[in-house]
């Protein structure tokens, strides 16, 4: 019986929920985009992580896309993360030198230039930020990243200085450019 009352407590929410619209702010909203290609990648032991993204990127000309997942190991890394909340972002860079296992990779390339962020583990813990140049894979490294087509990004400092994305051409409520 409580269960029955759950469910249908759960359906109601969910109806008046999804009644809802969902608000964007324009700037910060980029519908349309479409996958144009999927590539998987496999890199082998000593291949250095991002610098073969970048090579890929480049190679195939993907000027919009996004690197969707990774998988594998890792002998050396370098990442960088914020440490502070204040107004001006501050970063500590951080290098590992052990095994670790990549956990995930993420991110977005815009005008050919990649955003990519990770967790990566080894037998003390997870940890991740930003991926930096010089990171050594320890077996291999797994990827998946597609190129899209239909809505390209850029992106433009904002107010404290930090690149954030936006549409390189104005776009309407669809995604279909003016």
């Amino acid at each position: 019986m409580r269960y029955s009352i759950l469910c249908i407590a759960c359906l109601a929410a969910a109806s008046v929920l999804a009644e809802e619209p969902v608000r964007h702010k324009p700037d910060r909203f980029y519908p349309g985009a479409e996958i144009q290609d999927v590539y998987r990648v496999r890199l082998d032991r000593g291949d250095l992580l991002l610098e073969s993204i970048m090579e890929l990127i480049e190679q195939y000309n993907i000027q919009d896309g996004a690197v969707l997942t990774a998988a594998g190991s890792l002998q050396e890394c370098t990442y960088h993360g914020v440490v502070t909340l204040a107004d001006k972002p501050q970063q500590k860079f951080t290098t590992v030198r052990e095994a670790m296992e990549i956990l995930n990779i993420n991110g977005i390339i815009a005008e050919g230039e990649p955003h990519l962020h990770m967790t990566l583990s080894t037998p003390k813990g997870a940890f991740g930020g930003h991926l930096e140049k010089g990171c050594k894979v320890l077996y291999r490294a797994e990827l998946t990243i597609a190129k899209f087509k239909g809505t390209p990004l850029t992106r433009k400092p904002n107010a404290q200085g930090v690149p954030v994305l936006r549409g390189k051409y104005p776009t309407g409520a669809r995604g279909e450019q003016r």
